[in-house]
């Protein structure tokens, strides 16, 4: 098909996800349709900044639907107050809800005391306090999160107690988790019981074993012994298990946000990917996808991109229409089953440089990256 013909000009999906520490996926997706252009001067460009659950999710739906911006006082992971920044916002398939992003409350970035330490009470505050302020259905982003305490210290804000075998209270955080000897579920909280809960996952990660939240995630967040935390997460899961009578610990996204995923299931919440979320709301689903080609990309492309972050949901999504679909990244892993995801995968990067020159000048290497792969695309499709 000959490029940019007047009658039937290229049709371009940018779908994005954020540079982490350098570029909103909204900056990410206007260079690379300013790169697009240069080389492509008559193609369409849609352009569909997506978060995958973890951070700059709330803000990313926000954007795409109008939100209101409001903010809530809640426990960090360090167990200080913070304010929490959330929106009210209103599609047509979930009516008004309320989002947040839990990196807000137990960020990595934010993290200063030890992992075996940290807790998600907070996220169990800015759910009772949602509730009270009136919202029926509140949507959490879960990525990002510094906690590996599966979900532990949220579930004691609003449902269970815990406590050692002598009877005494526990406050369950990851080094606590092995000293539970029982768990009780508290009379049910009725604001919370009628809250519809959606939790969107940045991974497919069940809660425990050797792809489990410990495993795979817990070396970043600072947990020294895999295999004990991964232990005592299971023996707490189990409790929890018992308690509720429910099993939750084997669904996919359980483990997210060091199984924020599971107690969240345990509320009852549904799990979603959060690029998948996004793409519905901003309309992109099954029966609008089209489009000639799909670019999308992220901060850094490795095989955790395969477990459910926002370039392999698009890349699904894209193929199952037949629509070839490129990578553009800052930095691309080595991993063939990557390559094999995408028709192509490209890092901005043209030469070695510093992370300190690539965060300082991504928008320009986009920019750069883009023109060139438009130039390339346009080559090859003139030529079929």
């Amino acid at each position: 098909m000959p490029v940019n013909t007047p009658d039937q000009p290229l049709r371009v999906l940018v779908a994005p996800d954020s540079f982490k520490g350098s570029l909103a996926a909204s900056d990410v997706a206007r260079h690379i349709a300013a790169g697009l252009s240069q080389a492509l001067p008559g193609c369409v460009v849609t352009q569909a900044p997506i978060a995958d659950g973890g951070e700059g999710t709330a803000a990313t739906v926000a954007q795409q639907l109008g939100g209101a911006w409001a903010s809530l006082r809640v426990t960090s992971a360090n167990g200080t107050p913070i304010d929490l920044p959330y929106a009210a916002c209103h599609s047509p398939a979930l009516g008004r809800f309320a989002i947040f992003d839990v990196a807000g409350i137990v960020g990595l970035p934010d993290a200063v005391i030890p992992a075996g330490a940290r807790t998600t009470r907070g996220v169990g505050q800015a759910l009772t306090q949602l509730a009270g302020l009136g919202f029926e259905t509140i949507v959490v982003g879960l990525g990002g999160s510094s906690t590996s305490e599966g979900g532990a210290g949220m579930l004691a804000e609003v449902m269970f107690d815990f406590r050692d075998a002598d009877g005494a209270m526990v406050e369950p955080v990851l080094d606590t988790l092995d000293t539970i000897h029982s768990v009780a579920q508290r009379p049910g909280n009725a604001a919370l019981a009628r809250l519809t809960l959606i939790g969107l996952t940045d991974v497919s990660s069940p809660l425990t074993g050797a792809e489990g939240a410990c495993h795979v995630f817990g070396a970043q967040k600072g947990v020294a012994d895999l295999d004990a935390a991964d232990a005592a997460i299971a023996g707490y899961a189990e409790k929890i298990t018992a308690a509720s009578g429910v099993d939750h610990r084997a669904i996919d996204g359980a483990g997210a946000a060091g199984g924020l995923g599971f107690a969240l299931r345990t509320l009852g919440a549904t799990l979603q990917p959060g690029a998948q979320f996004i793409l519905q709301a901003l309309g992109l689903d099954q029966d609008s996808m089209d489009f000639d080609w799909v670019i999308t990309g992220e901060g850094r492309s490795d095989g955790q991109t395969l477990l459910g972050k926002g370039p392999a949901t698009i890349a699904g999504l894209a193929r199952r229409h037949g629509i070839p679909v490129s990578l553009l990244s800052g930095a691309i892993e080595h991993n063939l089953e990557l390559y094999a995801a995408f028709d192509g995968c490209f890092s901005v990067q043209a030469a070695p440089v510093t992370l300190d020159h690539a965060l300082a000048h991504a928008g320009a290497l986009l920019e750069a990256a883009a023109c060139n792969l438009a130039r390339l695309y346009g080559a090859v499709v003139r030529r079929t």
